[in-house]
């Protein structure tokens, strides 16, 4: 099969207002991947289920709120992954560097989480006044999102810089709450980055969702 050619979009510079040119709400799919660095993302817009349309990446606390809704607008189903169900040669040449960059891209390293966010999570709403961060001292905040085991769902924890202390956690629906959330978490003076697997301990992990490899089970 000869690779396609396909329209990419960097969403840092790109005006292009034409993302779709095939295709309908009921076979639009696009499939948000984690990468490096993790303060961005790569999209791939495709025909369901796996025929690629156009990629697209740009910065997790800019562009992904907006992507998500522009998306939305076109009848698109938006899903969360850390290895779409799109070829491998597809995923290889965007999925680290940009293309233009020339370098090599290697498989996500790893055991990705994958698990089921536990009921205990509370789901995430965007109430008015209703701060993620409790107040306190100034203290550097990182929000890190992860893809899980239902594509259609995320899990954001809110954690103090460099130590492993989940200050909040939440779940929800990537179309519909998680442009809500980063926005929230940005203008709470956090930083935002998506991760296959957040730099936490696994035992901390498992305190958020079920089924995280190396941890036991209850």
């Amino acid at each position: 099969m000869d690779k396609p050619n396909l329209p990419f979009h960097d969403l840092e510079f790109s005006t292009e207002e034409h993302f779709w040119t095939r295709g309908d709400a009921a076979t639009r799919r696009v499939y948000l991947m984690t990468v490096s660095p993790p303060s961005e993302f790569v999209a791939f817009g495709a025909l369901a289920p796996s025929e690629p349309c156009f990629v697209a990446r740009g910065r997790v606390e800019q562009h992904l709120g907006p992507f998500i809704e522009r998306m939305a607008q076109d009848g698109a189903k938006v899903e969360l992954h850390e290895w779409p169900p799109l070829p491998g040669w597809l995923l290889k040449e965007y999925a680290s560097n940009p293309p233009w960059e020339g370098h090599e891209v290697e498989d996500p390293s790893g055991t990705p989480v994958r698990g089921l966010v536990r009921p205990s999570v509370d789901t995430y709403e965007p109430v008015p006044r209703t701060p993620l961060w409790t107040p306190g001292e100034a203290t550097q905040r990182s929000t890190f999102i992860t893809p899980v085991k239902n594509a259609s769902e995320f899990l954001a924890l809110g954690v103090l810089t460099g130590t492993d202390t989940v200050v909040f956690s939440k779940k929800g629906m990537v179309q519909g709450a998680l442009g809500a959330l980063i926005a929230q978490a940005v203008g709470e003076g956090s930083c935002v980055e998506l991760h296959a697997w957040p730099p936490l301990p696994k035992d901390v992990l498992h305190h958020y969702l079920e089924s995280v490899p190396g941890t036991p089970t209850r």
